[in-house]
């Protein structure tokens, strides 16, 4: 039933005589080349190097994108190819409000909120811009000004915002906001006082204004609906819901209002 045998059979065609040199065959076996020496290991290499050159690009690449997305040069419409649905744009809050001071049509397709600051460097590199936008787009968007007063390094911007709400009850909102920015690092009650007086406004009524801190509710929401909306700094602004962040150059706003007056 079993075929028995009590030695292990080298077959002859593989056997080397003693005194002889080994066959060509064992000779090849022992300078066999390693892997990546042969043309499969080769290409291999290859394709491992294209790969990890393409993972490098796209990590910059990502990287990048991140970057635009965060200082608002690169807005999720522009990225995406703008592809939203009209109920998707209308869901976007563009938190205007009735109450804060504002330029341009009620009815404007394009609604542009800002966050400011008035003790802020970049708020004030800001104003040349959105002077240029107002001149350009005031009579097709609508332009919104919000407090946003970040009292950690600016401890007068508390002081100056309630200003610009003072000289707002005497419908001199924009002339106040100018001289503040104009005069940045001037700010006091005195000088506010001062300023007051040179755009025209009742000195009285302004004094008791500043002096009783009757709008600081008001500057204490628009900061509150700011932190709820995602601002962190200042200058931001949103149009039509977009945030866009920083003293951005004229052409970066620009692109975003086109794109929404085109919609």
């Amino acid at each position: 039933m079993y075929s028995q045998n009590d030695s292990f059979n080298v077959p002859a065609s593989t056997r080397v005589e003693r005194g002889k040199p080994a066959s060509s065959s064992a000779a090849s076996f022992k300078t066999r080349r390693k892997w990546h020496q042969r043309w499969w290991g080769r290409l291999i290499l290859i394709f491992l190097v294209i790969f990890f050159v393409l993972l490098i690009a796209l990590g910059f690449y990502v990287g990048r994108v991140v970057v635009l997305l965060r200082t608002g040069q690169l807005t999720p419409a522009q990225l995406f190819g703008g592809d939203f649905s009209a109920g998707q744009l209308q869901s976007l809050p563009t938190l205007a409000t009735a109450d804060d001071p504002s330029l341009g049509p009620k009815d404007a397709k394009v609604v542009m909120v800002e966050f400011s600051d008035f003790q802020c460097p970049f708020c004030r590199q800001a104003m040349p811009v959105i002077k240029e936008i107002l001149k350009d787009y005031g009579d097709q968007i609508l332009f919104v000004y919000r407090d946003f007063p970040i009292t950690e390094t600016h401890p007068q911007a508390v002081l100056a915002a309630l200003a610009g709400e003072c000289a707002h009850e005497q419908g001199n909102f924009w002339a106040m906001h100018d001289k503040i920015f104009e005069n940045q690092d001037q700010i006091s009650e005195v000088n506010l006082k001062i300023w007051a007086i040179q755009i025209g406004l009742n000195s009285l009524q302004f004094g008791n204004c500043l002096s009783s801190g009757k709008y600081l509710g008001e500057i204490e929401q628009d900061f509150q609906e700011g932190v709820a909306a995602g601002v962190a700094a200042t200058p931001t602004f949103f149009i039509n819901g977009q945030a866009v962040r920083g003293a951005l150059p004229l052409a970066t706003f620009e692109q975003i209002i086109i794109a929404e007056l085109s919609r």
